[in-house]
């Protein structure tokens, strides 16, 4: 019976092992931090910034990530998982990362925010949510900037950061950002006002598609007019909107022989570049979806106009600008798709 209990145990060996934490990274942070942490989308873990975060702190930002920009949150890692994945980070300066206290400092806010403004809001702007457009990938932060200042007002930097972390950045400063140290020009109860300041911030509230279209991947709406009238009706209505509109095309073009194709599906590829310069100016990735089409499709006796939901496709960027354009836009193709089908 002992040798029974001694093979079955074994034979699970490999279900209790712990995590890997150094494949569990290459998985799911590689892509952005690149895979000794050079970092690249997101952002370097140098051994300067390891030395000045915690392990929470990380285990924190792995979990919650940073909602409206571009780090994900990975809520459905085990906590075994999570603490492999620091483990991992932290083996690259092979020291121990600090330890902060969790309590909170106490100051006053409105004292807090008369610091800030004065020493803070040039880098980190007067919401907290980090000077310059974007992610802080390629074009989308100021050059000065070698990183992009964290954004004070993000949910997930709020719930991973404690105030004596805080507390101990204002006081020595970031070589790698070039924030300078506030040792020498604020006083232990200033900086105890800048944090209770801080720990107000909040972001704005995100602007919301129309609700008739949220969640939904496309719009649609039927035409009155035939196909050929309805195509041109789209035309007009996009030039109207000072799009500029590429040579149309059948749908299935390029996906099979012109034999084949669907000749009553047309694809409408539309453009306004000032738009353009501005969506990748805010995130490059978005040259991924470009550019912008409605199509027009015969089907079953009935016409139907069909655009992607560029509001939802907003949101896989996790990008809280880039999802509030997507939301102008939507208004914009909306009402364009609507002059079609009057």
């Amino acid at each position: 019976m002992k040798h029974l209990n001694w093979l079955f145990l074994l034979l699970c060996m490999p279900l209790f092992a712990a995590p890997d934490g150094k494949a569990l990274y290459e998985e799911k942070c590689s892509a952005c931090h690149h895979f000794r942490g050079q970092g690249g989308i997101g952002l370097p873990l140098s051994p300067e910034i390891l030395a000045q975060v915690s392990d929470d702190y990380i285990a924190k930002t792995i979990r919650h990530g940073r909602p409206g920009r571009i780090m994900p949150s990975f809520q459905k890692l085990s906590a075994a998982q999570v603490s492999a994945i620091v483990r991992y980070v932290r083996s690259w300066t092979g020291k121990p990362g600090p330890v902060f206290e969790a309590a909170r400092i106490q100051g006053d806010a409105g004292k807090g925010n008369v610091l800030y403004q004065k020493h803070c809001v040039r880098c980190h702007g007067k919401d907290g949510s980090g000077e310059g457009a974007g992610t802080g990938v390629t074009l989308s932060r100021e050059r000065s900037f070698m990183v992009m200042p964290a954004a004070l007002n993000n949910s997930g930097f709020q719930k991973s950061a404690s105030d004596a972390m805080i507390r101990d950045i204002i006081l020595s400063g970031r070589k790698t950002s070039n924030m300078p140290a506030f040792r020498d020009k604020l006083s232990d109860q200033e900086v105890a006002h800048v944090i209770a300041y801080l720990r107000t911030l909040q972001p704005p509230a995100p602007r919301k598609g129309l609700e008739e279209w949220v969640g939904k991947p496309a719009y649609v709406m039927e035409s009155p007019y035939d196909l050929e009238t309805t195509v041109e009706n789209v035309k007009q209505a996009l030039a109207g909107a000072n799009f500029r509109i590429f040579p149309q095309r059948y749908l299935e073009q390029g996906l099979t022989d012109e034999f084949s194709m669907n000749t009553r599906q047309v694809s409408i590829r539309f453009c306004n570049f000032k738009e353009l310069y501005h969506l990748l100016n805010i995130d490059p990735r978005l040259g991924t979806v470009l550019p912008c089409r409605i199509n027009v499709l015969e089907q079953d006796g009935k016409v139907l106009v069909i655009s992607a939901n560029v509001a939802q496709l907003a949101t896989l960027f996790n990008n809280q600008e880039l999802s509030e354009v997507g939301v102008l836009m939507e208004e914009i193709i909306l009402t364009v798709m609507e002059e079609a089908t009057l």
